[in-house]
Parts: structure tokens; sequence; C-alpha cells
């Protein structure tokens, strides 16, 4: 069924707004389960005991502040998470690990204000040769956390399989 949006718009929807919501939501509903154990009887045991929420903590800009910390922290948490799990892959294959693109800024913004300079200024393969000519045939470009493309490869030996042999399993 197509979608009435755009597909960045359903990007955005389905990957950041979760984040975005989690936090705030998981504060309110906090304060709403200390407001419920309040009303419980005295006389009855509470079942799990809940601390206050501050007060500030529930006004608007510090849910908004909250909204941020808390995406912040699950994009590097995930990036994190994403990382080990790959290492421990790779031991148990005894892989050699493919190298990062590494920026100045954190989650490599300034690769991405590189790569978004290259699609309005140049050619955009010129950012990708510029890469090539860095860090060689291979290697993972990872942009805000997120593994943008697993692993970019520019030998034409490489691109030949891809394209002769396994291209339904490849992403292009």
């Amino acid at each position: 069924m197509p979608t009435p949006f755009s597909p960045g718009v359903n990007y955005v929807f389905s990957t950041f707004a979760p984040k975005l919501v989690a936090t705030p939501a998981f504060i309110l509903l906090f304060d709403q389960l200390q407001k419920s154990q309040a009303v419980v009887p005295p006389a009855l045991p509470p079942r799990i005991f809940i601390p206050a929420v501050p007060h500030w903590l529930l006004t608007p800009s510090a849910l908004l502040i909250a909204s941020l910390i808390g995406t912040l922290a699950n994009l590097c948490g995930k990036a994190l998470w994403q990382t080990l799990v790959q290492r421990y892959e790779m031991s148990k294959l005894n892989a050699i690990p493919v190298q990062v693109v590494k920026g100045k800024l954190p989650g490599n913004m300034d690769v991405l204000q590189e790569l978004l300079d290259a699609y309005d200024n140049d050619y955009a393969y010129q950012f990708l040769d510029d890469l090539t000519e860095e860090y060689g045939y291979l290697y993972c470009l990872r942009l805000l956390g997120e593994d943008i493309a697993s692993i970019c490869t520019m030998n034409p030996n490489d691109i030949k399989r891809v394209i002769a042999t396994e291209f339904q399993n490849y992403e292009k």
C-alpha cells in the first residue's frame, strides 16, 4: 500500500520519532505510577516503592531536554552495542575489521557535512573517491551512529562478483 508521505518523512517517523518520545513518556509514566501508588491505602503494603518525580522534571522544557538527551543516549548506545556485537562476531570468525571512516566531530557530523556539500557542489562520486584514496578500496561509512553502508567497496573485482553472481544478496 503506498504511503502518503515521502520516504524521508517515513524514515524520520519510523526512526527518530519513537526515540524522541520514549524518554518523556517514561518520565510521565513513572509520575503516574507514583501518583497511583499514593492512592493505595496506607494499611496495605506497597508492592514496589516508586520515588516521587520532581515537579521541575514535568515542565515542557525539561521534557524536551530529556527527550533530546534520551535520543542521543539511544543513538550512542545503539552504536556501541552494534560495534560490540560486530567485534564479537568477527572474533568468532577470525575476521579482520574493516576500516571505519572517522571524522573529527561526534557522529561523524563533519563527514556528513562533506557528503552533503559534495552532492550540492561537486560530483557525488568525488566524495567517495576521496574516501577511497584515504582508506583504500574497502571501508565502512558510519554516520550519526549508524552504518549507512555496512561496507563500501571500490574494488573492481568485488563489484564484478557482486553483479555477476550474488546480486540479490547485497545492498546497492
